[in-house]
């Protein structure tokens, strides 16, 4: 059983559209002031905004082992605004993408790469799902209707309403919103250690979030503006990763699987017998 959690009222600092100004903006070098377990919600509205806890403590060291053996690429996004590189992997599924030669629906790369750790993290949206579910039903029951057009085949876990994740490591990211999900709570465990900083900053609450090693943070990010402050190394061997689970929008076109490997197959073909028409001068190339 999860322990019951205190509700905490917090008052709204700034307007949707206020907020919406930040968008893009590095988040500043700020403290945290969310540092205690419970369901935070709007003081006038009662609606809540964040779920901040401890995972269940048989949970921490398999996720640990999981995401520190997780191979990232050796060059990651560099932030012009920063110079600080940017690492991380995607897990779960993903939708199609033609653009990028994606012809269906599939599970990504690191599902086949390195099961073993993929396998810990669908493990993890169980009992992720399963929390939220036992501490917010209202909530999890709205998220199930947003989600709906969505097939079964396609979430991450047999339990949890997820199609997809990413893996961040020692990674800040400016203010943003999760504008390729659905309009639901995603969840972000935190494994971390030897490292100051790196807080969740929520503005429109003027909230921080201490993102301590070991906790999880469930909260709307396709709604919210939110971003991650500076992150600093204060020992050797340091780390912060976090763990983000959402429901992508673009997974509610997707087929059976079988249909997205006919379908690509198909796709691939015509796509290929595009190319070879065009570097004979027989025609112009498009893609999709």
């Amino acid at each position: 059983m999860i322990d019951e959690l205190e509700v905490i009222k917090v008052e709204r600092k700034f307007t949707r559209d206020q907020i919406k100004e930040r968008k893009g903006i590095d988040v500043p070098d700020l403290e945290a002031n969310i540092t205690g377990k419970g369901i935070y919600v709007d003081a006038e509205t009662n609606e809540p905004f964040l779920v901040y806890m401890p995972l269940p403590e048989q949970t921490v060291p398999e996720l640990r082992k999981a995401v520190r053996g997780i191979k990232y690429s050796s060059s990651g996004v560099t932030r012009q605004s920063t110079g600080v590189e940017n690492h991380s992997r995607t897990f779960g599924m993903a939708p199609r993408k033609p653009f990028q030669t994606r012809e269906a629906c599939r599970p990504t790369a690191l599902s086949h790469e390195q099961p073993e750790e993929h396998d810990v993290l669908v493990r993890t949206a169980d009992v992720l799902a399963d929390i939220i579910r036992d501490i917010a039903p209202d909530l999890y029951n709205k998220d199930v209707a947003e989600t709906a057009g969505v097939a079964e085949e396609w979430r991450i876990s047999e339990r949890s309403l997820w199609t997809s994740g990413v893996i961040n490591k020692t990674s800040t990211l400016p203010y943003h919103f999760d504008g390729n999900n659905f309009d639901m709570w995603s969840a972000m465990p935190v494994i971390r250690r030897g490292t100051r900083g790196g807080y969740l900053s929520i503005p429109e609450f003027d909230a921080v979030i201490e993102c301590r090693d070991g906790w999880v943070l469930f909260f709307p990010g396709f709604r919210l503006l939110h971003g991650v402050t500076p992150i600093a190394h204060v020992q050797k061997d340091s780390y912060r990763y976090t763990v983000v689970y959402y429901c992508l929008r673009g997974m509610k076109d997707c087929f059976s699987f079988a249909v997205e490997q006919k379908e690509a197959r198909k796709r691939r073909t015509k796509r290929e017998e595009g190319l070879a028409s065009a570097l004979k001068g027989e025609s112009s190339f498009k893609i999709g």
